[in-house]
C-alpha cells in the first residue's frame, strides 16, 4: 500500500510571491499577506499516512511513495511519540530547503517592510535589513532594524535595535519588553520594559524604561518616564515653547497604563456629554439613544475602577531614590516629578542632577559626582 507525505504548511510557499486577501463584499486586504509560515517547538509540521490505490491519483504524487522516508533538515525530527511524524524541534519558519523540511529560528527580510511584505508576525528573531514603513506592524522575539522605522507598529517579545532610528510623525509606536536601542528618536512612543537607550536625541516623544533610560544627545519635548533613571547627556528641554515632562520614581508600565485609562475616561466622558445633550433636546432622541447612553456608563464605570486600581498599585511603591541626570544643559519649561513630589526649571542649568531631599526636589552640582 503506497504512502502519502500529508504535509501541515504549504511546501510550495513562497514569500516572494505573495498576493492580497480577498474579504466580503469586494475589499481586499494589503496588510496582511502572511509573509512567513510559523511553527513551535514539537509542532507535527509533516505526517505519513497509508492511502489507498485509488487515492494515488487525488494527492501530490510528488509526495507519494512505496515507502516511508525522512526529509528532514535543520530543526526538524522524527516524532517520539508517534513515528510517521516530523516535527519542528524548534520554533521559527518552515519550508523546503534542497528537498528537506527545515525550520529557520531567524528571519532575515531582505528589504523594506510594504506593500510587498505586508505585515509580519514571527515567533522567532527578526532581522529587517531596510525599513519599516508607515502603517506596517512587525512583531518578533528579538527585533534588529538595519535602517529606519517610520511611523510603524513595532514589538519585540525580549530586545528591538533599530540601526536607523525612528522618524514617527505621531505615528510610531515601539515597544520591547526587556531592552531597546535606538539611534535617534522623533515623535513616536517608546516602551522598554527594562532599559531604553537612545544614542543620538529624543524629540517629542514618549518616552517609557522601567530600569532607565539614557540619551546620549538631546532629551527635548514630549514626556519620559521611569521608575530609577534618566539620563540626558546634551540637553534637557528645549525652553519655554517646548514643553518637557520627566516623570521618575513610579513603575513606568503601570503609569502607561494609567495614562491610557485617563485618555479613555476623557474620551467617554465626551461621547456622554453629547448624547445628553441630544437627550434633552428631545423625547424622541432620548428613545435612540438611551440605551447606548447607559451602555456607555456602564463602560465609563469599568474603567474608572480599573483607574481607581491601577493608581493604588502607583502608590503602594514609589522609588524615592530617584534622579535624572543631565551633564549639558538644562533649558527652562522643564517639568520634573518625583513620586508626588514636582519641581519646574525656571531658569537655564547645567551640568546638575535632580534628586529628592527632605521632601523636596533640589538640583545638585555636578551632575555626575566623582566617586569616594
Amino acid at each position: 500500500m503506497p504512502y502519502y507525505l500529508h504535509h501541515y504548511f504549504n511546501p510550495d510557499f513562497d514569500h516572494q510571491n505573495l498576493k492580497p486577501k480577498e474579504l466580503e463584499k469586494g475589499r481586499v486586504d494589503y496588510y496582511n499577506l502572511d509573509y512567513v509560515q510559523n511553527v513551535i517547538k514539537d509542532q507535527v509540521v509533516a505526517e505519513w499516512k497509508e492511502i489507498s490505490e485509488q487515492e494515488v491519483n487525488q494527492v501530490d504524487s510528488r509526495f507519494v511513495s512505496d515507502k516511508i522516508y525522512w526529509p528532514l533538515g535543520p530543526n526538524v525530527a522524527i516524532n517520539p511519540a508517534n513515528k510517521r511524524q516530523i516535527i519542528a524541534t524548534q520554533s521559527g519558519y518552515v519550508f523546503y530547503f534542497e528537498g528537506k523540511i527545515a525550520v529557520k529560528t531567524v528571519l532575515n527580510v531582505r528589504r523594506d517592510v510594504d506593500f510587498n511584505t505586508g505585515n509580519i508576525f514571527f515567533v522567532g528573531d527578526m532581522i529587517v535589513h531596510g525599513t519599516v514603513r508607515s502603517g506596517f506592524e512587525i512583531k518578533a522575539r528579538n527585533i534588529r532594524v538595519k535602517n529606519s522605522v517610520e511611523g510603524a507598529l513595532v514589538s519585540a517579545g525580549k530586545s528591538l535595535v533599530v540601526e536607523g532610528g525612528v522618524k514617527g510623525a505621531d505615528k510610531a509606536k515601539i515597544a520591547a519588553e526587556e531592552n531597546i536601542k535606538l539611534a535617534f528618536c522623533e515623535k513616536a512612543k517608546v516602551r522598554a520594559g527594562k532599559k531604553l537607550l537612545i544614542e543620538g536625541s529624543a524629540l517629542h516623544s514618549y518616552l517609557f524604561g522601567r530600569e532607565y533610560i539614557m540619551v546620549q544627545g538631546r532629551l527635548q519635548g514630549g514626556r519620559a518616564v521611569s521608575t530609577n533613571l534618566i539620563l540626558a547627556k546634551d540637553q534637557i528641554g528645549g525652553g519655554l515653547g517646548c514643553f518637557t515632562e520627566i516623570i521618575l520614581g513610579y513603575d513606568s508600565d503601570l503609569l502607561q497604563e494609567n495614562f491610557l485609562l485617563e485618555q479613555k475616561i476623557k474620551e467617554l466622558n465626551a461621547k456622554i456629554q453629547l448624547l445628553k445633550l441630544k437627550v434633552e433636546k428631545s423625547k424622541t432622541y432620548a428613545q435612540e439613544v438611551g440605551p447606548q447612553l447607559d451602555a456607555l456608563k456602564k463602560t465609563l464605570f469599568i474603567f474608572q475602577k480599573k483607574r481607581t486600581r491601577v493608581q493604588s498599585k502607583l502608590d503602594a511603591k514609589i522609588n524615592l531614590k530617584a534622579k535624572l541626570i543631565c551633564p549639558g544643559k538644562i533649558r527652562p519649561g522643564v517639568e520634573i516629578s518625583i513620586g508626588p513630589y514636582f519641581y519646574k526649571v525656571d531658569d537655564f542649568l547645567e551640568n546638575g542632577r535632580f534628586e529628592l531631599e527632605d521632601d523636596n526636589i533640589v538640583f545638585k552640582q555636578p551632575a555626575l559626582p566623582k566617586s569616594k
